[in-house]
Order: structure tokens, then sequence, then C-alpha cells
């Protein structure tokens, strides 16, 4: 385990209201690592793509919190919402354009976010993790988030784990290997808005 990864994984529980605010969930990849929905979506891949979506919004209804659950595409060039009829305020289901994957679109989203030490990415993905972590955003394994939406549905006030790492922005990047600086510059970049060129006098 390297310097980027070892603090993300020293979970601790917190309780209530001192939960992260949202949540950035790679669907897909939880349906393929986690222990409970992986059986099933072997069987049955539409049913538990909308087991997946059931229990995030039973999720947001116990806790009050936000959640974007991002599929990968559909072929829009933009991401684009989709009905849910869950009826839960704080649920989000989105699907990426087909030339964006939907780490892409968590990524992106994650940088865009004001304060990402209220955001929580769920995935199993090293790399994504990595990225989102070196942005200061916390990160979450998918079977740990499985295991805190079944406790938050028996119990509005549930644990859930935190893997804030506590440092600064700043020192969090040094800490990522070159290749992860490498696309967190690339992804600045390319969200980067355009300069505005200053007009001569005539």
């Amino acid at each position: 385990m390297n310097a980027a990864t070892s603090g993300m994984e020293s979970l601790h529980p917190i309780i209530g209201s001192e939960m992260p605010d949202k949540y950035y969930i790679d669907a897909y990849n939880i349906l393929h690592k986690s222990p409970l929905l992986r059986p099933l979506a072997r069987e049955d891949f539409e049913s538990a793509r909308e087991a997946l979506v059931d229990k995030v919004a039973a999720f947001c209804a116990a806790t009050g919190k936000l959640a974007v659950v991002v599929f990968d595409g559909q072929g829009r060039h933009h991401p684009e919402q989709v009905s849910h009829n869950r009826g839960v305020a704080g649920l989000q289901v989105l699907y990426s354009p087909t030339n964006l994957s939907a780490d892409a679109v968590i990524e992106r989203s994650v940088y865009q976010e004001k304060n990402r030490l209220e955001v929580v990415v769920v995935s199993n993905d090293r790399g994504l993790r990595e990225l989102c972590a070196g942005m200061g955003a916390l990160v979450m394994e998918a079977g740990h988030f499985i295991a805190t939406m079944r406790e938050a549905r028996g119990d509005t006030s549930a644990t859930a784990a935190n893997t804030r790492l506590g440092e600064p922005l700043q020192h969090l990047e040094d800490r990522l290997d070159s290749e992860t600086r490498g696309r967190l510059e690339a992804l600045r970049e390319t969200l980067k808005p355009p300069t505005k060129e200053k007009r001569r006098p005539s």
C-alpha cells in the first residue's frame, strides 16, 4: 500500500448530523464489487440496478443526505439526469455521455464542489479514489457503503464511515504518485474556464 492510499483505509464511525453531506456513487463499480449486489447483477442486471437505486433512496430518506448515483452512458453529449420515481428529493440518478465514463463524471463533479471535505466518493476503483482524495474528498469502499445504507434504514442516526485525511489539500497532493498527480492536473486544465482577452483601447 502506497502513501496515497494508506490514510484512506483508516475508517472511523461518525454519527447523525456529522455525516458528510453528499455522496457520489460509482454505480456499476458497486454492482460488480458489492458481495450483496454482485450475485443479483449476474442473474438480472436490471433488477440489481434498481435494487441499488432503491437502497440509496432509502439511505437519503433516512439521513437527509444527498446522493448522486452515476451509471455509464446512454449516448448523450452531456451527463443526463433521469427520473428514478422514488419521491426522494436528495437522490439524483445520472448517466454519463458516450465520450465520458462514470468515473470521469464523478471526477469533474467533485472538482466543481465548493466544499470537498463534505463529499464522499463511493467506489472500489483505486484510480478514482486516489484522484478524488487528492482533491480533498472522502472515499468509501462499496461493501462499507452497503453496510452503511443497511444501518441507516434501521436507524436515522446511523453510523457512517468517514475517511477524511487530516491534512490540507496541498499536502494530500504531495502524497499522490506521479500518475495520479498528472491526472489531477489534466482534469484541472480541462475544467479551467477560458480566459477573456483584454480589449486594447482604440
